[in-house]
Formats: C-alpha cells, sequence, structure tokens
C-alpha cells in the first residue's frame, strides 16, 4: 500500500485541524481496529496520584502491551517489518498530510485523538532539524491539541522511521501544572514528582526552538556524545505562545521493568509517561502503583541531579 492509498481522501489545501477531526469521522466508520480502540479507552480505570501538591495519572491500559514490550534493539529491529511504512499498514489506514508527514489516528491509544505522524520517508528517529516543525505542527492543531516526540532511545517503539504523535491536550497533567517562565527568559528548569523537565515559552516560534535546540546542545555536551541525547518533548500553542517541555533523560526503563515476581512492573516511560500519565499494561500491577513507586520511577529514568543543575547553569 502507497502512501498515495493513505491520502487517497485528505484535501490538503484546507486547514490542519478540520482535516484531523474529518480523518477521525471517516476512520471511526470504516476501521474497527480504530474503534475498538477508542471504546476501550473510555473504560479503562484510572487513579490520581499526589506529591507535593503535584498529580500524575496512572491508567491499566492492556492495549498498550505492544508498545510498553517493544524491542528496540537494532536486531530486533532489523528483524522485523516498519510499522509505519504503508506497505505494512493495515488495508482500512488512512492520513493527512502535513510538511512531509502523515497524521494518522492511533488504534492503541493513551488519550482522545492519539495520532501517530510518520514522515513520509523510512529515516531514523531524530529531532535535529525538525523543532521547528513540531512548533508548527502544535500551532495547526492547537489549542485543544498537543504535538509530542520520543527520543530513539527513550520511548519510541519505531526509532527507525521518523514519527511525531499528538492528543488531546486537556488530558495531559502537565500542561495543568507548568512552571512560571519570566518575561526575561525563554527557557527555564523545573522539578515535578521526580522529573527534571526545562519548559521553553515565547510567541516567537524561532525563538522557542532556538532555547529547545540549546538545551539539547547543553545535554550533548555534558554527556560528552555526538549522538542525540536521551529526551521527550511536548510542544502546545495556545494564545499566541508557543510551550515546550524538555523532558532529559538517562534511561530507557527502570529497575521494576526488567524485575521477576512480585517485584516486576512493566511500565515504559515515553513522552506521556513523562507528562504524567503512566500507563500500567497489567491489572496486577496498576494496583500496586502508588506515588512514592510512581516518583521513584521517574526519578530513575530522569537525568541525574548534578547534571540537570549543569545543563540549566549552561543555559542560562
Amino acid at each position: 500500500m502507497s502512501w498515495e492509498r493513505i491520502l487517497q481522501n485528505d484535501r490538503p489545501d484546507e486547514p490542519l485541524r478540520p482535516r484531523i477531526d474529518a480523518l477521525f469521522t471517516e476512520q471511526r466508520e470504516n476501521w474497527p481496529m480504530l474503534r475498538d480502540g477508542e471504546a476501550s479507552l473510555g473504560q479503562l480505570q484510572r487513579k490520581t496520584l499526589t506529591s507535593d501538591h503535584e498529580n500524575i495519572v496512572v491508567q491499566v491500559n492492556p492495549a498498550r502491551r505492544r508498545s510498553t514490550l517493544a524491542k528496540t534493539d537494532a536486531s530486533s529491529i532489523a528483524a522485523r517489518r516498519c510499522f509505519l511504512c504503508p506497505d505494512n499498514m493495515p488495508i482500512e489506514e488512512r492520513g493527512v498530510a502535513f510538511e512531509g508527514l502523515v497524521v494518522m489516528p492511533n488504534p492503541f491509544p493513551v488519550l482522545p485523538m492519539h495520532c501517530t505522524i510518520a514522515a513520509l520517508e523510512h529515516c531514523p528517529q531524530q529531532i535535529a532539524g525538525r523543532v521547528e516543525c513540531l512548533l508548527r505542527l502544535a500551532e495547526q492543531i492547537g489549542p485543544d491539541m498537543a504535538a509530542f516526540y520520543n527520543g530513539p532511545r527513550c520511548g519510541a517503539s519505531a526509532p527507525d522511521h521518523f514519527h511525531f504523535q499528538a492528543a488531546l491536550a486537556k488530558e495531559i497533567p502537565t500542561l495543568r501544572q507548568q512552571p512560571e517562565t519570566p518575561a526575561s527568559r525563554s527557557i527555564v528548569a523545573a522539578s515535578r514528582f521526580g522529573r527534571h523537565m526545562f519548559v521553553a515559552r515565547d510567541g516567537e516560534l524561532s525563538a522557542a526552538a532556538s532555547a529547545v535546540e540549546r538545551a539539547i546542545d547543553a545535554m550533548r555536551e555534558i554527556q560528552g556524545s555526538a549522538d542525540e541525547p536521551m529526551l521527550n518533548l511536548l510542544a502546545h500553542h495556545n494564545g499566541g505562545l508557543y510551550t515546550v517541555i524538555l523532558f532529559p533523560r538517562r534511561a530507557h526503563r527502570p529497575a521494576c521493568y526488567f524485575a521477576t515476581g512480585a517485584e516486576q512492573l512493566l511500565i515504559s516511560p515515553a513522552v506521556l509517561e513523562m507528562c504524567g500519565i503512566l500507563v500500567a499494561t497489567e491489572a496486577e500491577h496498576f494496583e500496586r502503583i502508588d506515588a512514592k513507586i510512581a516518583r521513584d520511577i521517574y526519578q530513575e529514568v530522569s537525568i541525574s541531579d548534578a547534571d540537570f543543575e549543569r545543563i540549566a547553569s549552561k543555559i542560562a
């Protein structure tokens, strides 16, 4: 199946946000997998955890097993077909175009209106040169939707094929609990519920993108690596302002993911987990997660306190 078939119902001359609504309407009618995925999302068990006046949400979502258990090492990637290439997509799947990317409904959603936004070209998951694209995407789908990015080593289940994601913004806890950004600074450091983050906010797209790129460069310098540093990004546009939240990481998965027996918790933090939606695939694991366990998981996969302070000093 070609991209032409995926895009056969698209109207690229119209604004993006209404096209996404029309896409979901058509796909709900014609794609049973999406209908089932959205229906199951409405039945998920959830609970809210609070620590130091900050809240996160835990959901038990068995449909996310494929993503949570995904093997992302080079040999595993080489051994499977790329599910973001059109030849390997379900026959019913459709999308709409955006700047060399294709927006498609995710049939295994974490949030309402969950989209996967894949590159037309099969190319590696790397944010370099695409931060401004992420912000333009956030502007065109906002303010009621947000766009996000998983680095290839911390949450991207297809690190061999570049993609963004998007979903309804009102469902994302971190967007409701943002630190203030002084007018004199385009980016600030903050810590919430065991997670370190940098928050960039500006009315100018290029300035917001530049602030994020400075933080990424500082991370790369401190880690002493030419590769993309481990990170997750969330972008939102509302009231004329671009907001980008960057989560610097040091680990893909916590130790409890690899434990056995009663110690195991299959939690694999990607961007939505870092944004305060902790997804458990097993009901028994969901029951055991409390505020302390959640905070410990976040602290384990987030960048160390010392490196966070060093990066913050560099970008100040």
